[in-house]
C-alpha cells in the first residue's frame, strides 16, 4: 500500500512531461497500460464467479438454506450495490486529489475486500436459518459494497483512457480477456482443485471442507489484482480528466435528467436491465442444473466449462473487426439473439427427448459446443456493451459539458443489478415453488423435480430476447462518435 501511494506521488514529478506528450497526440494507449488496466477485472470477474458459481449452491445445497431466503439474502445485497452504485460514481466524479478522481479509490478497497469475501464463506456452523440469512446477506452486502467502491472509479477510468472510437474497443477487450482468464482459474483450478470427485460425496461441490480454501485462495488474488491495476495505471493520472466547477454545481437530479434524455444511454439502460433479468435466473440455477439435470461431477463441469471460457476470448477477439465491419449496434442485437440460443437449446432438446444420453460419445461434444457458442455471444455483447457506454458518456460530456463517466457507468450498473436482483429472487422462490430438495445427492432427486428445474431456468430466455427491443434505439454509430470527438477536442483546445 505505502510503495503505491510513493508510485502514485511520483507522478507530479513527471506531469508537465506527460501533458506535453499528451497535447500531441498519441496513435494508441501503451499495451502495459492495456494490460495492467484489464489486470483489474481480475478481481470483479472472480467474485462475480464466486458468487455464481459457489456461493448460492453453498448455503443451498450444502449449509441447507432455504431457496427462497438464500434468493431474497441475495437480492438485497445486490439492491444496496445498486443504490450504492450512482453514488461511488457521483463522488468519484466530483473527487480533487493530486491522485486523480480514479485511483484513490481503486487503492483504498484493495484489502477490505479480500477480507470480506473471506468472511462471507466461514458463517459458523451452529447459525439457524435466520442466522445463515443474516449471515448471507451481511458480508454479501460488504462484499458488493466494498467492490462498488473499487468497480465503478475502475469502470470509469475505461472510458477516460482513450478517446478514440476503435481503441475504445481494444481497452474494453483487454478488461474482457483478462476477465475470461479470471473465469478460468475459477471455474478450472477451483473445481478440480479445491472440490474433488470423492467416494464421499455424489459430488465434490457438495463437500463443505473446500469453500474456505477457495474463498482465501480468491480474496489474495482480488486484493493483488486491484494493486496491480492501480499501479499500472498511475502514470496516466496526470493526462485523465479533471472534475470541474460547472460540475460540482450541478445537482444529483439534473445528472439523472440529462443522462436519461440522451436516447442512447436509456437504449443500454433498458437492455441492460432486462439482460441482467435472465442473468439473475440463470446464475442462480447454474450449478443446479449442472449438478442434478446434467448430473456432471465437479470435474466434467470444470472441463465442460471450457467451451464457455473458450467462447468469451473468441468474442472478445471479435469484437473489434464486427465494430469495424458492421459497427456496435448490429454486434449487440446479433449476440443478444445468439446468446440465449446457444445457452439453452441443449436443455430444451434433453426435455423434448432429442439429446444423445450421458453415456453417448456426443453428449460431451454436443455440450462443449453450444457452451462455447454461448461464450462467443457472452465475450462479444460484453465488449461491445463496454465499448458503447464509453461513446455515450462522450456525447453526454459533449452535450452537458461535464465528465461524468462515473455516474453514468454507474447509472446502468444501477440497473442492471436492480433487476439482476430480481433474477435472484424469482430463481430462489421458484426453486422452492417447485419443491426442489436441498441438502440431497444427485440421485435422491426425482425426474419430475429435475424437468421442473430445467423449465425454471428456461424463463430467463424470454428476458434475453426482448433486450433486442431495446438495443434497436441505441443511435451512436462511428461517424457520430468521430463528429462527437472532433467537436469536444476543439472545444477543449480554446480552454
Amino acid at each position: 500500500m505505502l510503495a503505491l501511494v510513493h508510485g502514485l506521488d511520483s507522478i507530479q514529478l513527471n506531469h508537465n512531461t506527460i501533458r506535453r506528450k499528451d497535447m500531441h497526440g498519441t496513435p494508441s494507449l501503451p499495451v502495459r497500460t492495456k494490460l495492467a488496466y484489464g489486470i483489474g477485472q481480475v478481481a470483479e470477474t472472480i467474485k462475480s464467479t464466486g458468487f455464481d458459481i459457489f456461493l448460492f449452491f453453498y448455503f443451498t445445497q450444502v449449509l441447507g438454506l432455504t431457496g427462497t431466503l438464500a434468493g431474497l439474502a441475495v437480492m438485497v445485497a445486490l439492491i444496496f450495490d445498486a443504490v450504492t452504485d450512482p453514488l461511488a460514481g457521483y463522488v468519484s466524479d466530483h473527487w480533487r486529489s493530486r491522485y486523480g478522481r480514479r485511483h484513490p479509490f481503486m487503492v483504498v478497497a484493495a484489502v477490505p475486500l479480500g477480507f470480506a469475501w473471506f468472511g462471507l464463506f466461514m458463517p459458523p456452523q451452529s447459525l439457524s436459518q435466520v442466522g445463515l440469512f443474516f449471515w448471507l446477506s451481511g458480508f454479501a452486502i460488504l462484499v458488493r459494497g466494498i467492490m462498488t467502491l473499487y468497480y465503478v472509479p475502475y469502470l470509469a477510468l475505461g472510458a477516460e483512457l482513450t478517446k478514440d472510437y476503435q481503441e475504445r474497443t481494444l481497452v474494453a477487450a483487454w478488461r474482457g480477456v483478462c476477465g475470461v482468464l479470471a473465469a478460468a482459474l475459477v471455474v478450472l483450478v477451483g473445481l478440480s482443485l479445491f472440490f474433488p470427485d470423492s467416494a464421499e460425496f455424489e459430488n465434490g461441490l457438495l463437500n463443505p471442507a473446500g469453500y474456505p480454501k477457495v474463498a482465501l485462495a480468491g480474496a489474495i488474488i482480488m486484493s493483488l489484482a486491484i494493486l496491480l491495476s492501480a499501479w499500472g495505471t498511475r502514470d496516466r493520472i496526470a493526462l485523465l480528466p479533471k472534475a470541474s466547477n460547472s460540475l460540482v454545481r450541478a445537482p444529483v437530479r439534473e445528472d439523472i435528467a440529462a443522462a436519461w434524455g440522451n436516447v442512447s444511454f436509456r437504449a443500454l439502460f433498458v437492455g441492460t436491465m432486462l439482460v441482467a433479468v435472465s442473468i439473475g435466473i440463470v446464475q442462480t440455477l447454474n450449478m443446479h442444473l449442472n449438478v442434478y439435470f446434467w448430473q456432471l461431477s465437479s470435474s466434467a463441469i470444470a472441463f465442460l466449462a471450457i467451451g464457455l471460457l473458450v467462447g468469451w476470448p473468441v468474442g472478445i477477439m471479435l469484437a473489434a473487426p464486427l465494430h469495424r465491419r458492421f459497427d456496435k449496434k448490429r454486434t449487440i442485437i446479433v449476440a443478444a439473439l445468439i446468446g440465449p440460443l446457444a445457452g439453452n437449446v441443449a436443455v430444451v432438446a434433453r426435455l423434448l427427448g432429442v439429446f444423445p444420453e450421458q453415456g453417448s460419445p456426443l453428449f460431451v461434444p454436443l455440450i462443449f459446443s453450444v457452451l462455447f457458442v454461448a461464450g462467443v455471444a457472452a465475450g462479444l455483447a460484453m465488449i461491445s456493451g463496454a465499448s458503447m457506454m464509453a461513446d455515450v458518456t462522450q456525447e453526454h460530456h459533449f452535450r452537458t459539458g461535464r465528465s461524468q463517466e462515473g455516474f453514468l457507468f454507474s447509472a446502468t450498473a444501477f440497473t442492471g443489478k436492480m433487476a439482476a436482483a430480481v433474477g435472484y429472487l424469482v430463481a430462489g422462490v421458484g426453486l422452492d415453488l417447485i419443491g426442489f430438495p436441498v441438502q440431497a445427492e444427485p440421485s435422491q432427486v426425482t425426474l419430475a423435480e429435475v424437468t421442473r428445474l430445467a423449465w425454471l431456468n428456461l424463463s430467463a430466455c424470454l428476458f434475453g430476447f426482448a433486450s433486442v427491443c431495446a438495443y434497436f434505439f441505441y443511435g451512436i454509430d462511428r461517424a457520430r462518435q468521430e463528429h462527437t470527438a472532433r467537436e469536444l477536442a476543439a472545444r477543449e483546445a480554446l480552454l
